[in-house]
């Protein structure tokens, strides 16, 4: 994050999320939601295995989200629209 001269609240913004998110993945209390990873590795033109790697040895993906990060980006797309749509009907 230094590199870029990027403030948490820039990241923040990227992500869609709290500074106080920012703050607690980049300390290795909590860890981004796989559906913010896309967004900022893309906004920080990086792959999301460089952003896994830019957030520490303290993250730790669940089996479910490291298959979900291997999806191709237009299933991982329709997968969180219908979860998404899944979301507005509960």
């Amino acid at each position: 994050m230094n590199e870029r001269n990027l403030k948490q609240k820039d990241l923040a913004k990227m992500g869609n999320v709290s500074t106080n998110a920012v703050s607690k993945w980049l300390n290795g209390v909590s860890c981004p939601k796989v559906e913010t990873l896309e967004p900022l590795a893309k906004a920080l033109n990086l792959t999301v295995g460089d952003l896994i790697g830019d957030f520490g040895n303290n993250l730790s993906l669940s089996e479910e989200d490291k298959e979900f990060i291997s999806l191709p980006s237009k299933k991982k797309h329709m997968l969180l629209q219908i979860l998404k749509t899944i979301e507005k009907h509960d």
